[in-house]
């Protein structure tokens, strides 16, 4: 996997309460992480097509689902 595409930038944002981090491909803006409820519930949020961020989910629950997804289309 290419890494140099990869950019992760850790920032205060005046929206949230403690940090968070950006997460960019290839210098297009994916996904926010959040620590909102702690730093042990870490949250994923993505764009709308507005640029506002959607609802925030729990980075565990969203990345069950994406393995699950994964193995799905392993069959």
């Amino acid at each position: 996997m290419n890494n140099e595409k990869w950019e992760t930038t850790i920032l205060s944002d005046t929206a949230h309460e403690h940090l968070v981090a950006e997460l960019n491909f290839d210098g297009q803006f994916l996904l926010l992480l959040d620590r909102e409820e702690g730093r042990e519930h870490l949250c994923v949020a993505f764009p709308g097509k507005d640029g506002s961020l959607g609802s925030r989910i729990p980075l565990p629950d969203f990345i069950a689902q994406l393995n699950a997804a994964a193995a799905d289309l392993r069959r």
